[in-house]
């Protein structure tokens, strides 16, 4: 940490230059950096400030960095043996070793602060395109399973109690659509990720005229300037995807819920994929959803993350402060919890089976249907459906004390039977514009997919033309 504590004194200890120090944490920057190195490099000869010669060998070094996904620079740093202050020093240590003096001349019109604030745009987007797809696919394994179990009976709860009873498709495009909500919000964030803070050097700007239509083309940032105050201290666009991402590991959260708690009311109810199932060491009989459970805690940790990101920003004082250092950390946990937590939660869903045969053991002697009867009952005889609630209250009263003559006796009184219950139930108009719900599923996942395509290609564009020399 020699090239910048020079400059105050050149004093140095092992145990401070490790404490705050981010070299290790930014092997995963590293290629984003060079990347925004180089889109400055190119800035620069567009504005007659370094020779297309000089450029061209800084630019070299670079795009080897960022086709190696940083590891050039880490494995030049790794026999250097020093402890750097940041992957920052690092790079411009590593261009003036193969460089020479000349790597000095792409210093001017930057400072770190507006540098990494771009780095962390450029890999959260890419890690937001990345989720995008998964959720995507998870979006598609509900829809599977809508359609596979159309015709089964499922239990819906409320107040954590059994209520009322539907198909199973109904409980599957719950989530479908809980997630596309989540989707859409990720993809609308992406404007808020891709404006551009280059150009806006340590905090009040620089005296260097860079052209923000460049880093537009180059990186695939907005052209619209930002106030530079806001664009180096601000964390806005990290702490609203970091939102997003622990709201969408909260929906992952009452997911793994359900299936607790179906898999313990309803026996064999069911069918987990054995990879997710581990027993007891002493205990053979036990069947423990062990992923689910793995998945809930780290949902938990999700929310600290979160929590932990907030506390650390709000008592910042605006203006880049080395808090935002540890910030990071926080939040690439939280995206690595999120994207292995994603990848098993839908092999689960994949693998899950839907025992219809125990289901209908188990709401057979439940009347989950309840509030049903008491509405086709009120349609078709134009009785008030206060008194019929009153009715059917003291007939389940009766049946829970004694037996089921009583119920029987208030079904038959309108000319049904215990078996029609079931038959109404699955005439409600809902149940009948499953394929509707099904189709306007399946359609937001090709536009989404569509979507997501197109993005990638106008950031491949623009990734081609970064590296070409």
């Amino acid at each position: 940490m020699k090239r910048y504590k020079v400059f105050v004194g050149g004093v140095s200890k092992d145990s401070i230059d490790s404490y705050v120090s981010s070299i290790d944490f930014d092997r995963k920057l590293a290629k984003y950096v060079a990347m925004v190195m180089l889109a400055h490099l190119k800035n620069l000869v567009n504005s007659h400030l370094i020779t297309i010669e000089t450029a061209k060998k800084i630019s070299y070094e670079l795009i080897k960095i960022i086709e190696t996904e940083g590891r050039r620079l880490y494995e030049w740093i790794e026999k250097r043996e020093e402890k750097f202050e940041d992957v920052f020093e690092a790079l411009e240590i590593y261009l003036f070793s193969v460089v020479g003096e000349d790597a000095g001349r792409i210093a001017i019109g930057r400072s770190r602060n507006d540098h990494i604030s771009a780095v962390l745009r450029l890999s959260i987007r890419d890690h937001m395109i990345k989720l995008l797809l998964k959720l995507l696919d998870l979006r598609e394994a509900f829809i599977d399973k809508s359609n596979k179990y159309r015709e089964t009976l499922f239990p819906f709860f409320t107040h954590a109690q059994l209520a009322q009873c539907g198909s199973a498709t109904l409980y599957f495009l719950t989530y479908e659509y809980a997630f596309s909500n989540v989707w859409k919000i990720l993809l609308e964030l992406l404007e808020l990720v891709n404006q551009n803070p280059l150009g806006s050097g340590a905090s009040a700007g620089t005296s260097v005229p860079l052209n923000k239509d460049v880093f537009a083309k180059l990186l695939c940032f907005d052209s619209t300037p930002l106030p530079p105050y806001y664009a180096t201290g601000s964390r806005l666009f990290m702490l609203s995807v970091a939102s997003i991402f622990t709201i969408l590991m909260a929906e992952i959260g009452r997911f793994v819920e359900d299936m607790m708690i179906m898999n313990n009311i309803v026996p064999h109810g069911l069918e987990v994929p054995r990879e997710h199932i581990s027993t007891s060491s002493i205990m053979p009989h036990k069947r423990n959803l062990v992923t689910l459970e793995i998945a809930r805690a780290k949902v938990s940790r999700a929310i600290g993350l979160l929590t932990a990101l907030l506390s650390s920003y709000k008592s910042v004082p605006y203006g880049y402060n080395l808090d935002f250092q540890e910030m990071n950390i926080y939040f690439y946990e939280l995206v690595k919890d999120l994207d292995s937590t994603l990848e098993i939660i839908t092999d689960f869903i994949k693998g899950l089976e839907i025992n219809s045969d125990a289901i209908n053991n188990y709401l057979s002697d439940k009347p989950c249907w309840s509030s049903d009867i008491i509405e086709y009952i009120s349609i078709n005889t134009n009785i008030p459906v206060r008194n019929l609630y009153a009715r059917l209250a003291e007939a389940l009263q009766e049946y829970w004390r004694n037996n089921t003559d009583p119920l029987k006796s208030f079904l038959k009184s309108y000319g049904l039977e215990l078996a029609d219950v079931w038959k109404i139930v699955k005439q409600k108009p809902i149940e009948k514009e499953l394929d509707v719900l099904m189709n306007l599923a399946r359609e937001r996942i090709a536009r989404d997919y569509e979507r997501v395509k197109q993005i990638n290609t106008v950031l491949m564009q623009c990734s081609e033309e970064l590296i070409k020399i």
